[in-house]
């Protein structure tokens, strides 16, 4: 048996006082079921390319920036909920 495996080009805004982001990637839009996290430390960084993903199947994606401040990460808001179907 394969399995049709699936990529997402995740891609945002920079911020400008930002350590770097979080994306997140979920199966359901209150990110409960099948959520992924992946931390970025690059403050210039504006995409995330997202491997390894069941083709044909919804998923949604939000984005945030964090901060270090004392030593510990500062978070921003998350972004709209965006969602995308892979192919």
């Amino acid at each position: 048996l394969l399995k049709a495996v699936s990529a997402v080009v995740v891609l945002w805004n920079t911020v400008s006082d930002a350590r770097g982001y979080q994306v997140q990637l979920a199966t359901d839009k209150k990110f409960r079921k099948n959520k992924k996290s992946y931390s970025i430390g690059n403050q210039k960084a504006n995409k995330k390319t997202v491997k390894k993903l069941k083709a044909k199947k919804k998923y949604f994606v939000r984005v945030r920036a964090f901060k270090v401040v004392d030593g510990k990460k500062t978070y921003g808001k998350w972004s709209n909920v965006k969602s995308v179907k892979t192919k």
